[in-house]
């Protein structure tokens, strides 16, 4: 295979230094336009292609940030990535993307992998049971930052940016209430997950704020699965005084409840009210679907953990401020 034009060549066949040729074409203001321009016309017409590795190598830099998500097809987890990558467009910077698709060891390896490719930095939402943040805390210790979105991490170092779940979780719940609900039900997120933690907090906040005592039997673990949500509704409304609403740690879970309603209890389904976390783009052409989404804005999520990121690798060595936590407002969104 025929070898790309280097430097070197280009210097050799104008009789330049590599060094004034090198700085001819990252247009240093010391090299005079007429040299500028030879090199740059001899470069074209031999097809030069930068040495980007080359380049890298001597920055200590590789341009590139890795990305985790748990799911690329999850509405939420792709304006997150959106983000993310606007967000390193604007630096000049690439995107490697992985998905773990909720598997731990999986997950383990996508982070092995990023360290030998040699990541400047990573932006990461953590499998929904990961507690142990061994795998994080090894890119950390190499120099590599680390910014997690979405779900909370189990360890105090992380930068972690997400939308204000208990704030959601609260305002959810309260227009469930304002429409006349007293009974309302959570599907809640799975134990130890510290996004479900939080937005069951404000499910609390908005009963006691009216002063609706819980009900624990109308609170229910969910792990994703249309499976464990329709054995979850099956109990609920089994019980003497059923609930009326339902708020859904995530709205996906509120369409498999919806869809359990239609082929269970189709007498249900314009009566009970769902509302839940992710104002998808799908729901306008829905003829059921929640009756209001909290809208958490994760392209915004995904633009901020970039910009955190960024701030952490430019910082010098040796520096050791603490994590930040940043919560993006929610909003309400009702659908008529």
């Amino acid at each position: 295979m025929k070898r790309g034009v280097t430097i070197k060549d280009i210097a050799r066949k104008l009789n330049m230094s590599v060094s004034t040729v090198s700085k001819a074409l990252n247009n240093d203001a010391t090299i005079s336009s007429y040299t500028s321009e030879r090199v740059k016309a001899l470069a074209r017409e031999l097809n030069y292609v930068p040495n980007e590795a080359a380049r890298h190598f001597k920055l200590n830099r590789t341009f590139t940030l890795g990305l985790i998500l748990p799911d690329i097809l999850d509405q939420y987890y792709a304006f997150a990535a959106n983000g993310v990558e606007a967000g390193a467009e604007e630096k000049g910077y690439h995107v490697m993307l992985a998905q773990s698709r909720e598997d731990e060891q999986k997950e383990e390896r996508i982070i092995d992998l990023m360290i030998r490719n040699r990541v400047d930095g990573v932006v990461a939402a953590i499998s929904k049971t990961r507690t142990d943040m061994a795998p994080y805390q090894k890119l950390l210790s190499i120099g590599i930052p680390v910014v997690c979105i979405g779900r909370e991490p189990a360890a105090p170092q992380f930068d972690f940016v997400s939308s204000d779940n208990i704030e959601g979780g609260r305002l959810a719940t309260d227009f469930l209430i304002s429409q006349g609900h007293r009974h309302i039900a959570h599907l809640r997120g799975p134990e130890g997950m510290r996004t479900g933690e939080a937005r069951y907090q404000g499910y609390l906040l908005a009963l006691e704020q009216h002063g609706i005592p819980l009900r624990e039997e109308l609170v229910e673990e969910v792990d994703f699965t249309r499976e464990n949500t329709d054995a979850a509704l099956a109990r609920m409304l089994a019980l003497e005084t059923p609930p009326t609403a339902v708020f859904a740690f995530k709205n996906y879970v509120a369409l498999d409840g919806i869809a359990y309603l239609k082929k269970y209890h189709p007498h249900l389904v314009d009566k009970m009210a769902f509302t839940g976390f992710g104002n998808l783009p799908i729901l306008s052409y829905l003829d059921h679907k929640p009756v209001a989404s909290i809208e958490e804005g994760s392209r915004e999520m995904g633009l901020e953990a970039v910009r955190q990121l960024f701030s952490r690798i430019s910082e010098t060595e040796g520096e050791a401020p603490s994590a930040r936590c940043i919560q993006l407002p929610c909003k309400l969104v009702i659908h008529t």
